[in-house]
């Protein structure tokens, strides 16, 4: 078993009103591979996924973490809004970027235990209710964090500040997360929010 992480600027409103997109895409992993195939049946599975989250206007921890692999690896695959970490090696950039930040603040994106529960507006559909419950937080083997848009600009201000006296390791994990709060908030709307999903195993929607 390994490890991996992903950091992931999401707009939950795309995300959640992609259906279409993850049908295609189920459409021809089927005519590729048939019905039972690998991608057919993960591409399946978040189908239902996505359905699961429209219906109850909620996602747990291990929901989020597959919306955001599913958004990395489906419906805005190839957008630039994205940056993976693996293995012993990346958990260690990701502990050195935690241990620079104040714990204040990088709990919300990098938690250590228990759970809380976020809204963030998503209208997907009229006469619904226009927002979506997120939980953050660890539950094993998963673990995620969310920043959402109105907690951008202090933690673009957070960031700046801890690499000035942060060690080399974690500077460019710093980087990182600077540069894709500032996407982000170019991106702007209330439905853009930045998640770190991480596990300790090999996930479904990963390549």
């Amino acid at each position: 078993m390994g490890w991996r992480a992903l950091l992931r600027v999401i707009d939950f409103q795309s995300l959640l009103s992609s259906q279409p997109v993850v049908a295609s895409a189920l459409e021809k992993a089927q005519h590729a591979g048939g019905t039972k195939s690998p991608e057919a049946r993960a591409l399946r599975e978040a189908y239902y996924l996505l359905a699961k989250v429209l219906w109850t206007r909620r996602a747990s921890i291990q929901r989020i973490h597959d919306l955001a692999w599913l958004d990395h690896t489906v419906v805005s695959a190839g957008a630039r809004l994205g940056r993976v970490w693996e293995d012993a090696q990346g958990s260690r950039s990701i502990r050195a970027a935690e241990e620079a930040l104040s714990q204040g603040v990088g709990t919300e994106l990098f938690p250590l235990e228990g759970s809380s529960w976020i809204d963030v507006p998503v209208q997907a559909f009229a006469g619904v209710s226009p927002t979506v419950k997120l939980q953050r937080g660890v539950s094993q083997p998963y673990r995620v964090g969310i920043v959402p848009e109105p907690r951008l600009r202090p933690w673009y201000e957070a960031v700046t500040t801890a690499k000035f006296s942060a060690p080399p390791a974690a500077v460019s994990v710093l980087g990182e997360i600077e540069a894709l709060i500032a996407a982000a908030r170019r991106a702007g709307g209330p439905s853009v929010a930045l998640v770190f999903a991480a596990s300790s195993f090999e996930d479904r929607f990963a390549e």
